[in-house]
């Protein structure tokens, strides 16, 4: 795999991006590889960082209501992110983070997150669109998935899901 900035510069939602930006993006987040089946995040437990794909794929599941174990509610992808509602908006996660196969992640604990924001106001404003695109990009998919469940009378468990990251 490529170095955190290599992965930077050649990914699309990274493109607003300074080389100086990027730099110092990169030194606020650590690079980590785990194993299929590592739980990055327990649904319920206080956030205090976010996770950046930089390859693999996640499972977002959440436990399922008067039934024993998980649903599947979301997969994430290489340049998706995950952790970051629950840790902007200081709460505790809605839902359970699983690596699907071998998964390498840059993370950004809350620390540092919120010392970019109140030192870097160019990379505050440009972390603030990627973040827009992400949270849009879940919007739209769950509003598919909303849309597909209406029309096969499932709407109830779609609706569960929303919100959770």
């Amino acid at each position: 795999m490529a170095t955190l900035m290599q992965f930077l510069q050649t990914f699309p939602q990274f493109a607003d991006f300074s080389q100086s930006e990027l730099a110092t993006f990169e030194k606020a987040f650590r690079v980590d590889a785990f194993s299929d089946g590592h739980v990055f995040m327990n649904e319920g437990d206080h956030a205090d960082v976010m996770y950046l794909i930089l390859e693999g794929e996640i499972e977002l599941r959440r436990r399922r209501k008067n039934k024993a174990g998980y649903a599947l509610i979301d997969r994430k992808r290489t340049g998706e992110m995950f952790g970051l509602l629950s840790l902007i908006n200081n709460e505790k996660h809605g839902a359970m983070a699983v690596a699907v196969g071998a998964v390498q992640v840059a993370s950004l604990p809350q620390s540092a997150f919120e010392l970019l924001f109140d030192t870097h106001a160019p990379i505050a404003l440009h972390f603030q669109r990627l973040v827009a695109r992400q949270l849009a990009c879940d919007l739209r998919r769950f509003n598919r998935a909303l849309r597909a469940a209406v029309r096969s009378n499932e709407v109830g468990a779609t609706i569960t899901t929303f919100g959770s990251d």
